[in-house]
Formats: structure tokens, sequence, C-alpha cells
């Protein structure tokens, strides 16, 4: 028989698992499930009569993924790119996949940190400032040590009005 005295509960926490990255100087986290991979930049075909944000698409193994750089989208200053550390993050879930289209999305990130798994008590909702229209792509704020990760929600990077015009771009 197992002495009761010396038995704990093991208490688990509840994690979020988050690829981190860097655009301009803000650090930013990405749920991992929204990551296909990540790959250095590759050669962009640009697209007439897309917003300034939408660099083109890009021709990854065959599959042809609409490119997003996140420092144009966000309206950051633009800096002198570094190839030697410069990603692209290919994601699922920002594009509806229909078709022969697997709804893929590529970000341009400045340099892709780490995975981290942040306890869900420690992300608070996005400020009250970052919720409207023109920053609807914040779903909250995590709190790791003396580090803040602004949360991006995948499905949110792009509008309606957006992923409709890369539809139309794709059909035509």
């Amino acid at each position: 028989m197992k002495d009761r005295k010396n038995y704990r509960p093991v208490v688990v926490e509840e994690t979020v698992h988050l690829v981190t990255f860097l655009v301009g100087a803000e650090e930013y986290g990405l749920d991992i499930n929204a990551i296909t991979e990540v790959v250095r930049p590759l050669k962009i075909t640009p697209l007439p009569k897309m917003p300034a944000f939408i660099e083109g698409v890009i021709n990854l193994r065959g599959v042809i993924i609409p490119v997003v750089d996140l420092r144009n989208r966000f309206e950051l200053h633009t800096v002198k790119n570094d190839p030697r550390v410069m990603r692209m993050v290919i994601t699922r879930g920002a594009v509806p996949a229909e078709g022969t289209s697997p709804g893929l999305l590529g970000l341009v990130v400045d340099r892709v940190n780490e995975v981290i798994h942040v306890p869900k008590q420690a992300i608070d909702p996005a400020p009250e400032a970052a919720t409207g229209r023109q920053a609807g792509f914040i779903t909250g704020m995590g709190k790791v040590g003396d580090r803040l990760i602004i949360l991006l929600g995948i499905g949110r990077i792009l509008s309606r009005q957006e992923r409709t015009a890369l539809a139309e771009a794709g059909n035509a």
C-alpha cells in the first residue's frame, strides 16, 4: 500500500506552442499548428493590382503560394533586408483551401527565433487599441519572463476583401 502522506497531485499547466519571430524590432508569435514549414526566401513573382503588402506568389515544390511581407502589412519602417536571417513562414488557415489550392500563405519575417511553450495563464487579451479593423490580427499578448510577445491569429492576417482579391487573382 502506498503512503498517502507523500502523495502529491500532479498539476498539468495548459500551454500554447508558439513559433516566435521578429518583424522589425518586435517579437511576434503564431500557434505552431498554423505553420507548415519555415524556408529561406524564394523568388517572388509579383501579382498586379494587389495591396502593397502582398508581395506576390512563390512556387514551393509545385505549389503556388501567395506571400505577405509582414513589415509592410504592419506598416513598419523598411529596413535593409538581411537575406542571411530572413525567412518565409509557410502557414495554413489564412486563406481558404479551394479546388487545388491548399490554402497556404507565406509570411516574410525578419528572423525566426524559437519554438516556445507559453502557459495559457501568461497570455492576456489583445489591448483595446489593437482590436479594431486595422489591427484585428492581434489576438493576445504573451508574457515570457521580461519578453512581451504579440500573438497573431493567422485567420485574421488578411481581411475578407484581401482574401477575395487573392482568390480572384488565382482564378484569372
